[in-house]
């Protein structure tokens, strides 16, 4: 059912949006890893090594999440010492008792290895008379499994049959030894258990997707996301489009609710968001864990769908017979398992005894959607290219946009503590403190009940500078906007979520989107043209294209597409700066690990490896097929005004609100064809360059960082004070190494092959 309704749903975009698509992922982007989540602390087989987890009861006013921070236990716990981690020894060979490990050198045999035989034979016919010696009792441990159990077994020092014959009444003095090698020795495991007693950790599996941008108006920074993938992104049930079940769960620790009354569960919950609005079938449900049967019960279900995007309030009574130490609860959903589908979140998850027997109000204020970017145009731009600009105040934000959510009864009142703080390598640049006054006509500082939005103005007030960096740089920015108390009954009761933390990058690149994905979007028609309209901050050399294709209900990894760079002529594509031909073609490429972008060259020798381009300019592709090639759509920032198609020999602005993943790359300090740039210290080598596991440098002096980055400006690996730096986890391919000084200078940077 959920495939023809992507098929109706997607002739209804064709025929509404003309030739447009939006497709539902098959993966989650901000989750995938590409791999099964573990807990396995080293290789090998069986348990050893292997940690298991036991956790503190939480107590009542610990169970509190708006999901502005992750509350989610971390998994997998690899510190073999410390002091909530405890260890036990298993042995597989016990004494009969499973009380005394038998001695490490022992070695038995089982009963069809350790055996007298004599053949009595009478008459020309034969009998076999078996004996066996002298048995151990042995308890013998199962160490492939927890619980580690076993069972008592005889076995033997012997590991050999013996074998003689009586022919008539006379022995035969000769007898025959049948050699065999022993089956049993002595083996070890050690199992180590972590006690999760940390209250601020709630949750103790993460199938759930914690994260910033699927939810639509969010009370709160943040949500819990559920839908029909796994804790690694992939599908429950890959390839199977008719699969169907329980999907995400997310369970509590213990809590202690013994000698407590009247309590209740309270959340809120949305359908769809910015995913894939769940059907008629589909549910979010809640369910209870009663210690007495140690069984999980259903205790509530939404009666109806609601409607898309509609934040509703669920309260729920703890039944009495419920109310014992060692209580959990758990949220799971029913959906597609097919992908990441039928989606539901949830915020502000509390437990609280409440004599009023009615919901409460949440008394909060908080900031409900993340800043994704300060620059007025792009998440992220070449540092060189801002670097370069006479007026870098110029392209900067003229107004921070900060969304905050009252739900109080009442109007708060802004608070004049208010901060925006900015970091460079752990040191404070600037802190600009925000104004109460009024900013805005109209706007008196004070936040109405729901969403606000509080104006801060910030052109003038910092230029990012990071000194002795012409590479690449990030800023750690954090906005505090506590509100005071005011009104009769006006509160903020949370002050965690008053705060918000990102980080302003920039690199090798401009980007319009933030990183991640929520729909996958496409043209259709054979042919059929896309572009994506950039102006630089200056005409500069492109080496290449990121691109961030995702996995949806198609694989179109086999579907051809020609690379464009086109010039722009009136706002729309021009002359055409760079094309593949069919004979050097790219195809669409899915990624390994979260959001990972695929770096695209220029391959037609008909053309310069780098292109010139001009300020304004376009990027994107001619298809030759008509399918919808699926490239990762960020639908929480809207440029859709620079997003053109062409189907039919015209070029149309897309209608599609949203930013696609695409980059283009600038021949900077970072890009992929850097070999030494002039300010580097040439006493500094780097070698073997290829490697293939290992890279080693001569010339280091002094405290230093060592820094290994791909093609999209993502740290891959990192060293500190040592002469090496391990590569051999990266994939195949180019990267640049960047070493840093104790002052932060940049004293090294070359592009290194791993092969």
């Amino acid at each position: 059912m959920k495939q023809l309704l992507f098929v109706f749903a997607f002739c209804y975009a064709a025929f509404s949006f003309g030739q447009e698509e939006l497709t539902p992922l098959s993966t989650n982007p901000s989750l995938y890893a590409g791999h099964e989540f573990k807990t396995r602390a080293s290789g090998g087989t069986g348990i050893d090594s292997t940690f298991t987890y036991t956790f503190s009861p939480l107590q009542i006013s610990d169970v509190w999440d708006d999901f502005s921070v992750s509350k989610f236990i971390k998994y997998p716990y690899t510190s073999f010492v410390g002091a909530n981690v405890t260890s036990q020894l298993y042995y597989c060979l016990m004494n009969s008792t499973n009380t005394v490990p038998e001695p490490v050198s022992v070695a038995y045999c089982n009963a069809d290895s350790a055996y007298h035989d004599t053949i009595s034979v009478v008459g020309g016919i034969g009998t076999s008379f078996i004996t066996n010696f002298p048995a151990h009792s042995i308890w013998i441990n199962d160490l492939d499994s927890l619980p580690v159990d076993g069972e008592l077994i005889d076995l033997y020092d012997e590991c050999y049959q013996l074998i003689d014959s009586i022919i008539d009444g006379v022995p035969d003095p000769t007898q025959d030894t049948i050699w065999l090698t022993p089956t049993y020795f002595q083996d070890s495991a050690r199992v180590f258990n972590v006690d999760m007693n940390d209250p601020s950790q709630i949750w103790i599996n993460n199938q759930a997707c914690h994260n910033y941008r699927y939810a639509i108006d969010p009370w709160s920074l943040g949500v819990a996301t559920f839908d029909g993938v796994d804790s690694t992104g992939m599908p429950y049930e890959f390839g199977n489009d008719n699969s169907y079940g329980d999907a995400d769960f997310l369970t509590s620790k213990p809590i202690d609710l013994f000698g407590t009354s009247n309590v209740f569960l309270q959340f809120l919950y949305q359908a769809q968001g910015h995913g894939n609005m769940p059907e008629a079938q589909d549910s979010l449900l809640v369910e209870f864990w009663l210690v007495d049967s140690l069984e999980w019960y259903p205790i509530w279900n939404h009666t109806t769908l609601p409607a898309p995007n509609q934040w509703d309030t669920a309260f729920i009574a703890v039944p009495p017979n419920f109310l014992d130490d060692g209580f959990k609860f758990r949220f799971k959903n029913k959906a597609s398992l097919s992908g990441a589908l039928d989606h539901w979140h949830i915020d502000y998850v509390s437990l609280e005894e409440n004599p009023l027997l009615v919901p409460q109000n949440f008394g909060d204020y908080a900031i409900s959607e993340p800043i994704r970017t300060l620059l007025k145009d792009y998440t992220s731009v070449p540092w060189d290219h801002y670097l370069n600009l006479t007026d870098p105040n110029s392209v900067m934000l003229d107004t921070v946009k900060l969304l905050v959510y009252n739900s109080d009864v009442d109007p708060t009142n802004f608070g004049s503590s208010g901060t925006l703080e900015i970091d460079y390598n752990g040191s404070n640049q600037a802190s600009v403190p925000m104004p109460i006054q009024p900013i805005q006509p109209g706007w008196d500082g004070t936040w109405v009940l729901g969403i606000s939005e509080y104006p801060l103005p910030w052109a003038a007030q910092h230029t990012f500078d990071a000194p002795g960096n012409d590479t690449l740089a990030t800023f750690n920015m954090r906005i505090n906007a506590r509100a005071d108390i005011g009104g009769a009954s006006a509160s903020n009761q949370h002050l965690e979520n008053d705060t918000l933390y990102f980080d302003q990058v920039f690199k090798n690149y401009y980007a319009y989107d933030d990183g991640s994905a929520e729909v996958g979007y496409g043209v259709t028609g054979t042919n059929s043209l896309l572009a994506y309209e950039f102006e630089a901050y200056e005409a500069d050399t492109l080496t290449g294209v990121l691109m961030h294709f995702v996995p949806t209900v198609t694989d179109v990894s086999s579907y051809i597409f020609l690379l464009t760079v086109w010039a722009d002529e009136n706002g729309q594509p021009g002359d055409i700066l760079y094309q593949d031909d069919y004979f050097f073609p790219h195809y669409p490429q899915y990624g390994g690990s979260k959001n990972e972008f695929k770096y695209y060259e220029f391959v037609n020798p008909a053309y310069p490896s780098e292109i010139v381009v001009p300020e304004k300019f376009f990027v994107g592709w001619e298809q030759l097929e008509s399918q919808t090639l699926n490239i990762g759509m960020d639908r929480n920032i809207d440029n859709s005004e620079h997003i053109q198609y062409n189907v039919n020999g015209n070029w149309v602005t897309s209608s599609q609100q949203g930013s696609l993943m695409i980059r283009p790359v600038f021949s900077t300090a970072i890009n992929h064809t850097l070999s030494i740039r002039d300010d580097i210290d040439n006493a500094i080598e780097m070698y073997p360059n290829p490697t293939s596991g290992e890279v080693n440098f001569k010339g280091l002096i002094g405290n230093y960082t060592i820094s290994v980055y791909d093609m999209s400006g993502r740290e891959v690996a990192q060293e500190w004070d040592l002469p090496s730096v391990a590569v051999d986890h990266l994939q195949n391919g180019v990267y640049l190494v960047n070493i840093v000084d104790f002052n932060g200078e940049t004293v090294f940077t070359e592009k290194l092959i791993k092969q």
